[in-house]
């Protein structure tokens, strides 16, 4: 009898304390947006968004068993890509990215780019208040 509860208590200490971080779901990087360009072939323009557009706007990228998703598009897959100057997240499904960059003074600031079929472009800029890739 006491082997049993050993043996289920070694399991359970297994499967659940010993998970890989690799397999949990994490948000790797959460943005909050300042300014949305607008562009299309006859004009662009820049708007500055308010508190509940922040919100509707916001950036969220979700690392799931190491791949990464464009949680606030369609949970799209992105690869992630880094360079000495920046990081940049791809959707090769649409051409949409997120440039991310670090300042001097530690914050991380994004460009968030996606279009539409019929080359509308949306542009935001922002902070990352989460940036764990």
């Amino acid at each position: 009898m006491n082997k049993f509860f050993l043996l289920w208590g070694f399991l359970f200490f297994v499967f659940f304390a010993v998970t890989p971080e690799v397999m949990a779901k994490v948000e790797a990087v959460v943005g909050i947006p300042i300014i949305q360009t607008r562009s299309s072939i006859e004009i662009s323009h820049n708007v500055t968004l308010d508190n509940n557009e922040k919100m509707l706007n916001q950036l969220v990228i979700i690392k799931d068993e190491g791949k990464y998703y464009w949680e606030t598009r369609d949970r799209k897959e992105l690869l992630l890509h880094k360079t000495k100057h920046f990081d940049l997240f791809i959707d090769p499904s649409s051409g949409g990215y997120i440039k991310i960059i670090q300042q001097a003074d530690g914050r991380y600031v994004y460009m968030e780019h996606t279009s539409n079929k019929n080359l509308k472009v949306f542009t935001y800029w922002g902070i990352a208040t989460t940036y764990n890739p």
